[in-house]
């Protein structure tokens, strides 16, 4: 009688809907960490969070941020070249160099910045696309 009530389960089972279990949700992280830059010269307002990653580049984003919001694109420049030395892959501060160099009117470099932003950026795909909104409104101008 057991056999026949544990077949009984088995079988049960086996006839069950699956239940979805996702192995990839998307994730926002490298967005998150995008600035949120706008200057009327360029028209062009980025999407990011202003999140800070933790340790020395983290701090040093903050302090250009600050520096940007403060119209100080000269200290803005130092810290964001700090922080990259640091943290070579960070696709946050390829962008904020990026927009930076753009604001300076070194197109060039602001192309090839944004490039090597989108190289780095990983699989998030909201950040994909704010930094491909970047490169394109840098081509237009």
């Amino acid at each position: 009688m057991k056999y026949i009530l544990l077949l009984s389960v088995v079988l049960l089972s086996a006839c069950s809907t699956p239940v979805y279990h996702p192995t990839a949700i998307l994730s926002s992280e490298v967005f998150d960490e995008l600035p949120n830059w706008y200057d009327d010269k360029l028209g062009l307002q980025l999407q990011g969070n202003n999140h800070y990653p933790s340790g020395a580049h983290g701090s040093l984003l903050q302090q250009a941020d600050q520096a940007f919001s403060q119209n100080n694109l000269q200290n803005c420049q130092i810290y964001l070249e700090r922080a990259q030395r640091i943290a070579t892959r960070d696709a946050g501060i390829y962008v904020r160099l990026s927009y930076l160099y753009w604001l300076q009117e070194k197109s060039s470099q602001a192309l090839q910045t944004a490039r090597r932003a989108l190289s780095v950026v990983g699989q998030d795909e909201l950040a994909k696309q704010e930094i491909q909104r970047l490169i394109e409104a840098i081509q237009k101008n």
